[in-house]
């Protein structure tokens, strides 16, 4: 029998490992000229990931807001039907949000959902603003979707899903962190534990990418406040825009040099102006949300810069009329070079990357850039933007 065994456990190690496997999921505001062809819709990909689940399904999210009859009540119905089948769900909820969560959340409880409410401001000093779920820790879903049903068809979003068991146990040590947090651990002792990130910058991951062969990591934010031995998330997106020699086109809902009685940072702000100081053309597409407030300042002078262009986004009312809280920008990625590829949960502003937990993919290869490249274009040359205008004193969006 020994034998056997032994046998058996050097014909499975020859095997060749299942090659890991990404998928950019972009959410499509409806009656918008939105979405790549190159792209999946999230509410699909969410109910087959949760669909599939058969032991375990942990999910961080920055708060849940559901509506009947939207895009997110069947996504609730799936994860109560996994509990009926044995699946064990547990849930991490921002403690900043429980406002709107508490509507959603004691349905989830009642239905067997082990959930924590995490009060990040002493871990980091901001908020836990990551959005993440992970499957039978096989695979991630990662992307500036909230658990909100505008966010699967009212709001342009974007996220990866990452079939790996390496990812997964990376997002799954950051997960175990939070929820140990979330029940009363020390912080410190908690992310402190020695351990080693499976997949990061110095050890990236091969994946396949429809069918093509590309190349990830992972990082994480807030700086100083993540599990050691994993990437820091700004840290890996300064890099990519250090490293740039022709291009780098971003989008996001929200740039900001200051934010919430914050001390100024610039160090985003002086990598962009870097970066076009060596040539290299720099376009940015920010959410009309951004302006009418401090934000402009630094938006428009930014703008003035050579080499770099800007424009903002301003998506049209839905034709029921006002979408509270919806129709904006607040995707959060970078390509630069036509070769690398950064997608984030985070806003790009000091209080996302230096006291909020965020989490980020580093996608190495064309074939991952050309996707992130054709989002950024149908946004660029679409109807929907106009270049900053230094001289104009925009107005706050109106937002609900």
């Amino acid at each position: 029998m020994r034998k056997i065994q032994i046998l058996l456990a050097l014909l499975f190690a020859a095997l060749p490992l299942r090659a890991a496997e990404l998928q950019f999921v972009e959410s499509v505001p409806e009656e918008t000229v939105y979405g790549s062809t190159y792209t999946a819709r999230p509410q699909a990909v969410w109910l087959d990931m949760i669909g599939t689940s058969s032991k375990t399904l942990d999910m961080e999210e920055f708060y849940i807001a559901d509506q009947a009859g939207e895009a997110l009540e069947p996504v609730l119905a799936a994860v109560k039907a996994a509990i009926k089948r044995g699946v064990k769900v547990r849930l991490i909820v921002d403690s900043v949000m429980m406002g709107e969560t508490k509507k959603a959340l004691p349905a989830l409880k009642e239905a067997g959902v082990d959930a924590r409410v995490i009060n990040f401001k002493p871990v980091g000093g901001g908020i836990q603003h990551s959005k993440f779920f992970i499957v039978d820790g096989r695979e991630v879903y990662v992307g500036s979707q909230n658990f909100d049903w505008r966010s699967l068809t009212q709001i342009h979003e974007l996220g990866l899903r990452i079939d790996s068991v390496k990812a997964a146990a990376d997002f799954g040590r950051v997960f175990e962190a939070d929820w140990a947090i979330a029940g009363g651990a020390d912080p410190r002792k908690t992310l402190a534990k020695k351990g080693k990130a499976l997949v990061s910058a110095a050890k990236p991951e091969k994946a396949m990418l429809g069918g093509a062969e590309v190349s990830y990591s992972l990082a994480f934010g807030p700086r100083g406040a993540i599990p050691a031995g994993m990437d820091t998330e700004i840290n890996e997106m300064l890099k990519i825009i250090a490293s740039a020699k022709r291009t780098v086109r971003g989008q996001v809902m929200t740039y900001a040099l200051e934010e919430h009685g914050s001390k100024r940072w610039a160090e985003l702000d002086a990598a962009f102006r870097k970066a076009a100081a060596r040539g290299v053309k720099v376009e940015l597409v920010f959410a009309d949300w951004g302006m009418g407030g401090k934000a402009d300042r630094d938006i428009k002078a930014l703008s003035k810069t050579d080499n770099i262009s800007v424009k903002i986004s301003a998506l049209p009312l839905h034709s029921r009329g006002l979408i509270p809280f919806a129709r904006v920008e607040h995707l959060k990625y970078l390509v630069a070079d036509g070769d690398t590829g950064f997608v984030t949960t985070s806003n790009w502003g000091p209080g996302y990357f230096l006291t909020t937990r965020g989490a980020a993919v580093v996608v190495k290869g064309a074939p991952a850039a050309a996707i992130l490249e054709d989002i950024f274009y149908r946004a660029w040359t679409g109807p929907y933007v106009l270049p900053v205008d230094p001289l104009k004193e925009y107005q706050p969006v109106k937002r609900s």
